[in-house]
């Protein structure tokens, strides 16, 4: 069985050499079961038992963690991201986020990452990784101060066949008027409108043009994701495009965007 398209394993090495802006990025494949040892002795530990199979990984998380220290150092320090091969579980809500490590301390949030945001099934989450990742952090920025999270300038295209076919905010107004109180609602869609599709809009010939990029390297359909940096914009993620969110229904402001990309 060759590796899942959605994994970060396949897809980087189609686009990291790419001429588009990216954050660096640094690659810790796992071995056979450390995935399945972080998983389990996570939920064992919080249970208060620790299985001989468990206290045998202690030595070969040890060398995982070791691993991380010096791709931190690679990086140029702190702070970086975390993810795995499919995920950062940034949709998953913690006052603390797991795909930021500050320092050697946080690196433990590899425990958490793997064991709440995966699914050894792969019924409700992505599967258990097959590798972590870390990466420059990047500060990405902000459309609105009246909410905490959901707030990043951050877009989504759909790529089909080496051509741009759909583009959408990637937090997107479906989500956020169901999230947020309706006292500053009205006040949210105006800076939504101003200050997220404002950003996208003004930019879009450059977004497109690197989603394009992206389009002819790899083929068939799929999303891309971009991130609007204090150094410009950023491809961050993709995934295959029949397992990514869109709207189910489209607003004026999606249909003002999909005209400008039809232009």
């Amino acid at each position: 069985m060759g590796i899942d398209k959605n994994s970060m394993l396949y897809w980087w090495k189609l686009v990291k050499d790419l001429p588009i802006p990216k954050p660096k990025t640094i690659i810790i494949k796992l071995k056979d079961k450390d995935s399945y040892n972080f998983y389990f002795c996570f939920w064992e530990h919080l249970e208060g038992n620790e299985s001989e199979e468990c206290i045998k990984f202690r030595k070969r998380a040890k060398e995982i963690f070791n691993e991380l220290k010096e791709a931190v150092n690679k990086l140029g320090g702190y702070p970086v991201f975390l993810r795995t091969d499919y995920t950062s579980g940034k949709h998953y809500s913690y006052s603390n986020p797991l795909y930021r490590i500050n320092d050697e301390k946080d690196l433990d949030k590899v425990w958490t990452l793997i064991a709440e945001c995966h699914d050894p099934g792969g019924f409700f989450a992505p599967p258990l990784p097959n590798a972590i990742v870390l990466r420059e952090w990047l500060n990405i920025e902000k459309w609105t101060n009246l909410i905490n999270r959901y707030n990043t300038i951050e877009v989504r295209l759909f790529i089909k066949d080496g051509r741009v076919v759909e583009i959408y905010p990637y937090y997107h107004w479906s989500g956020l008027e169901e999230r947020v109180s309706d006292d500053i609602l009205e006040e949210l869609r105006k800076d939504y409108e101003e200050n997220l599709v404002g950003a996208i809009k003004r930019d879009l010939n450059e977004i497109i043009k690197y989603a394009e990029i992206i389009a002819e390297r790899v083929g068939g359909y799929w999303s891309v994701d971009f991130a609007g940096t204090d150094k410009g914009w950023y491809f961050i993620d993709m995934a295959l495009g029949k397992r990514s969110w869109k709207p189910k229904e489209t607003d004026e402001l999606d249909r003002e965007l999909l005209s400008i990309l039809k232009t």
